[in-house]
């Protein structure tokens, strides 16, 4: 009898407190009136010095990417700036490589790239600065030498997709 009882007890310690879980959630930490976003078209502010590694059209592949990361993630309705609770704004202020990997005759075999940015995200209604990232990156490395080669487009097409990624869970999730 005792060791039923024992069982009864254990079931119901579980089922009030397995469901609580861990306390993760994939639901939008954003005040609730925040339903919609515009994303606004970046703006290229690379000083001229630094234009070198520049790509032309990052600015719109970027933005791009950022629009199709918040479809995919679902907590906000992507929406035209008259119709959205919350802008993001954002400025392309760096595109640079660095050698990352050497051949024994100090050729560069692989590059990292890195694709910066400032962003900020802005209550619509109010025009209050909900928060702002002055410097927040997206990354890719590359091969430039042997069967692992692939061109800098690739990698920099990575590089947005991972700024996309961070930027969308950074809206949504307040990491």
């Amino acid at each position: 009898m005792k060791t039923l009882r024992n069982v009864f007890l254990f079931l119901l310690t579980c089922a009030v407190f397995f469901p609580l879980g861990c306390g993760y959630s994939r639901k939008t930490v954003l005040p609730k009136d925040i339903k919609t976003i515009h994303v606004g078209t970046f703006k290229n502010k690379i000083p001229a010095g630094d234009i070198y590694a520049y790509e032309p059209g990052l600015e719109i592949k970027i933005t791009n990417a950022i629009i199709r990361r918040l479809h995919r993630d679902g907590n906000l309705q992507v929406v035209p700036e008259e119709k959205a609770d919350a802008l993001l704004e954002g400025d392309l202020i760096e595109f640079k490589q660095e050698g990352l990997r050497f051949t024994g005759l100090e050729r560069i075999e692989e590059y990292r790239l890195y694709v910066i940015t400032a962003l900020r995200l802005l209550d619509r209604k109010t025009g209050e600065l909900i928060w702002e990232e002055p410097n927040f990156s997206g990354d890719s490395s590359y091969f430039v030498l042997g069967s692992r080669a692939t061109s800098r487009g690739e990698a920099a097409e990575k590089a947005i997709d991972r700024l996309a990624r961070h930027a969308v869970d950074r809206i949504v999730e307040d990491w």
